[in-house]
C-alpha cells in the first residue's frame, strides 16, 4: 500500500506506524505525528501531502499540516500592563494559558504543558 500511494503526485511520504524508525523526518515533525497518534481512532499510514496540497476541497490552509505557512499564526498580546515589543521565537498555543495564568496570578491547568511567556513580565 506504501508503495502505490508514494506514486500519486500528491503524496510526499507516507508514515507507517508500525516503524516509527524507519521515518526520515526532522525530530520537530516525527514528534508532532507521534503526539497526534491515538490508535483506537487512527489510522495504520499517516499521509503527508506536498506543499500546496490540500485534501479538504476549500481554499486556503487548516493549521494543521506542516508546513510554516500552516502552522504560523500570529498571537497578539494587548492592554493594560502589556509592555510593547516583539519576540521572535517560536511559541506554541499552549503557551497562552500559563501565560494568562500567571498574569493572573493563579495556578496554571492540570495537564499544562506549555510555558509563559517572559517577553511579557519585563
Amino acid at each position: 500500500m506504501t508503495t502505490y500511494l508514494l506514486t500519486k503526485k500528491e503524496i510526499l511520504n507516507v508514515l507507517d506506524y508500525d516503524h516509527p524508525e524507519l521515518w526520515k523526518l526532522p525530530e520537530k515533525f516525527k514528534q508532532a505525528f507521534i503526539n497526534g497518534y491515538y490508535q483506537p481512532r487512527s489510522g495504520d499510514l499517516q499521509i503527508i501531502l506536498k506543499p500546496q496540497v490540500s485534501d479538504n476541497g476549500y481554499k486556503g490552509t487548516e493549521h494543521g499540516g506542516m508546513y510554516n505557512y500552516d502552522t504560523h499564526i500570529p498571537l497578539i498580546f494587548y492592554g493594560w500592563k502589556i509592555p510593547k515589543g516583539n519576540a521572535y521565537r517560536e511559541v506554541h498555543i499552549t503557551d497562552i494559558a500559563p501565560t494568562i495564568c500567571s498574569m493572573l496570578h493563579i495556578q496554571m491547568p492540570n495537564g499544562n504543558i506549555g510555558k509563559p511567556l517572559t517577553e511579557l513580565f519585563k
